[in-house]
C-alpha cells in the first residue's frame, strides 16, 4: 500500500543525498519519519519543479511511503490519521 504523507521544498543540490532525508524528517516530524523507518518500510519521493520557488534551484518533493500489507500497516495509517494520511 502506498500512502501520502506531505510535501516539502528544497534545493535541487539536496536531491537524492543526505541531505534530502533531512528536509523529509523536518516535514513529517521524528515521530512519523521514526515509524517508517523502524518498519523498515520504502521511501518514495516524487520530485518536481517548485511551482513557487525559482524551479531551476528549487525541488517540490512529494513524500510518500510503500508499506506491506500488514497489521503494522494498518495501525500505522490509523494513527497518522488525524496529520491528513491518504492511500494512495
Amino acid at each position: 500500500m502506498r500512502y501520502y504523507l506531505g510535501q516539502c521544498e528544497y534545493k535541487w543540490t539536496h536531491a537524492r543525498t543526505d541531505l534530502e532525508q533531512l528536509w523529509v524528517r523536518r516535514e513529517l516530524g521524528d515521530e512519523l519519519y521514526a515509524s517508517v523507518e523502524s518498519n523498515g518500510w520504502e521511501w518514495k519521493l516524487l520530485r518536481s519543479n517548485s511551482q513557487t520557488l525559482p524551479s531551476d534551484i528549487y525541488c517540490r518533493c512529494d513524500i510518500y511511503v510503500e508499506a506491506d500489507d500488514s497489521a503494522a500497516a494498518t495501525l500505522f495509517a490509523l494513527k497518522h490519521s488525524t496529520r491528513g494520511i491518504a492511500k494512495a
